[in-house]
């Protein structure tokens, strides 16, 4: 049984938090890029800017090694480990569609990113701007999904991403991206909140009366 459908969407601004993880194509390889992004939702179709961290590890990047016999001595995983990648990224959601049970969007990103060495410290990369090699990806898909009761929804997305800029970066990371799954809605995290503020409300009130 579907439980009753979100309210219409609202006007004013609201926080957004997402976990994103996709499958994308990289030298005809299939390898998982996780990433975390956070920022605000506005307007009456709900659109939002976000800002993220997205990485790909050594356990994606093993599936781009060559493991034939004929080069099985020639792979170095020691080199392999510094090779993680990741990126920073701005996000813009466009929603065209934006009902009770449905939402259509055009993300488009722009982002910074570098590889990840052994033993560089957190602030040098943050600061990938003052390194040599990094590059700049651009990226732009659809998203849609079908809220299907108050609490969860499906998504599915897709898209491609392109190195506007890419300098000493030896692997070409261009390829397409997609995702698909189960989604928590807003309104779960809303209905907790109300939930167990209004049972403190409730025994606040008994415990004071004579």
């Amino acid at each position: 049984m579907l439980l009753k459908p979100p309210d219409a969407p609202k006007r004013g601004l609201g926080f957004v938090l997402n976990w994103d993880a996709r499958r994308s194509f990289v030298k005809n390889q299939r390898v998982n890029i996780w990433g975390v992004n956070t920022g605000i939702v506005f307007g009456k179709k709900r659109n939002q800017i976000t800002v993220g961290y997205y990485w790909l590890n050594f356990n994606s990047y093993q599936k781009l090694i060559d493991f034939r016999r004929t080069n099985s001595k020639l792979v170095n995983l020691d080199s392999y480990t510094k090779t993680d990648l990741y990126f920073f990224s701005l996000m813009y959601w466009k929603n065209f569609i934006e009902t009770r049970r449905w939402r259509v969007s055009m993300p488009v990103e722009v982002g910074i990113g570098a590889t990840k060495n052994q033993g560089t410290e957190l602030l040098t990369e943050i600061q990938i701007w003052k390194r040599k090699d990094f590059f700049l990806p651009v990226q732009s898909g659809l998203y849609a999904k079908w809220k299907a009761t108050r609490w969860v929804g499906l998504s599915i997305q897709g898209g491609y991403r392109y190195a506007l800029i890419s300098q000493n970066i030896q692997q070409n990371y261009d390829g397409f991206y997609y995702s698909f799954g189960a989604e928590l809605q807003p309104e779960l995290f809303r209905d907790v909140y109300r939930w167990l503020f209004k049972g403190k409300k409730t025994e606040a009130t008994i415990s004071t009366q004579p």
